[in-house]
């Protein structure tokens, strides 16, 4: 095995705590039993005549199988899928579009650097930022239009990232915090850096508490970024949380998490509280969690929340134009759906299409969302389904 591949290895099973290799034969025993008996933290089982919600269906595949990888939904409708791991490759630099009308993908070009674990951000001018991710892809971004179907190397960064966060402000920056600057999943960092689309540039901002591999990053309704939980130095899994003022250009601490957790998802709800989702307790992933918590920005501390129907971790979350909130991934129940006015999950018809970790889900213009790829025992994966509410 060249050296190369050796550290994307070492990153990945640094940052996700079960070796990526692994993924492409047979999901870990301790995952899986985590994921089927939820480890004591709830029951991953469920009726199949439990009320539903929505429907999940088919929609074909992508072009080659993704996890790690970015969905964007672009102003056109389409969605912009880049990058990720492959069964064939580690990362890819390929990247395809999704045309809802069609139910079909298509070929675009392909970007400058091969990606995965990166982020993508819709830019205000229709084009995306892509910054970082594993190995010699962490000190590059570049910027992918794609009307002309091109991509542009911008930056440097100000420091290599990988497994980091980044959020559009309300002032058309982009700010990336945390993740690892080694590129092989072994330093995680406490620093911030806001983009710049008017000189495509990147300046350093404020720095977190300590070293964070940061998840679930939301943006607040004031325009704040709240950043709860994650990974720390030594793969340690945090409570801890801070929010970050665009105006001051600093973060500051703030109430802790009820449960340390890592590998989660949140959300912002209707009435302005964040909603944190899942996730794992242990840097071995052996408690895998159903609970989920509330943040309140104006008191600045969590609270408990409804638990999910299953327990999940390595997921995403992405909210619905009817208000509810549909969590994809992480668990045989491959999709459930967040009811705010009840304040409970509800199982979806056709649900349980198997484990999928790392997918992508994105709400489509005529109200339905897409969920694409994510891997399994048998790696990488290029389904595409649709959720209709």
């Amino acid at each position: 095995m060249n050296s190369g591949i050796k550290k994307f290895f070492s990153a990945t099973e640094l940052r996700f705590g079960l070796p990526f290799l692994l993924a492409f034969a047979t999901i870990p025993a301790v995952a899986l039993s985590a994921l089927l008996s939820s480890c004591g933290n709830g029951s991953s089982a469920h009726s199949m005549g439990d009320p539903t919600v929505g429907t999940l269906v088919t929609e074909g595949n992508m072009t080659v199988g993704r996890s790690l990888h970015t969905a964007t939904l672009l102003p056109t409708g389409e969605v912009l899928l880049v990058g990720g791991g492959t069964p064939d490759q580690l990362a890819t630099r390929t990247v395809e579009i999704f045309d809802p009308r069609t139910g079909q993908t298509r070929t675009a070009a392909e970007m400058n650097v091969a990606r995965a674990d990166h982020t993508a951000t819709l830019l205000p001018d229709g084009t995306v930022l892509i910054v970082g991710g594993l190995g010699p892809a962490a000190s590059s971004a570049e910027i992918y239009e794609p009307a002309t179907g091109t991509s542009t190397l911008v930056g440097p960064l100000t420091e290599p990232r990988s497994d980091h966060a980044a959020v559009l402000l309300e002032s058309g920056e982009v700010l990336i915090l945390g993740g690892d600057t080694s590129g092989v999943g072994a330093t995680p960092t406490a620093g911030a850096e806001l983009y710049d689309p008017f000189t495509r540039t990147f300046a350093s901002t404020g720095r977190m508490s300590m070293p964070r591999v940061p998840y679930g990053v939301v943006r607040l309704n004031d325009g704040h970024v709240l950043v709860a939980g994650g990974t720390t130095t030594g793969k340690r899994v945090l409570a801890s949380a801070v929010i970050y003022d665009p105006r001051m250009g600093q973060f500051t601490s703030t109430g802790s998490l009820l449960s340390a957790r890592r590998k989660h998802a949140g959300a912002i709800l209707a009435d302005g509280t964040v909603l944190i989702m899942g996730g794992t307790a242990s840097a071995s992933d052996s408690v895998v969690l159903n609970s989920t918590e509330s943040f309140d920005p104006a008191q600045g501390h969590f609270q408990p929340a409804p638990p999910m129907r299953s327990a999940r971790y390595k997921f995403t979350a992405v909210f619905l134009d009817n208000g509810s909130l549909l969590v994809a991934g992480g668990s045989r129940e491959t999709v459930e759906v967040f009811d705010q006015r009840t304040g409970q999950f509800m199982a979806v018809a056709n649900g349980q299409q198997g484990l999928r970790l790392f997918p992508t889900a994105t709400l489509l213009s005529d109200g339905s969302a897409l969920i694409a790829g994510g891997y399994s025992g048998n790696g990488s994966q290029p389904t595409l389904w649709r959720y209709t509410p």
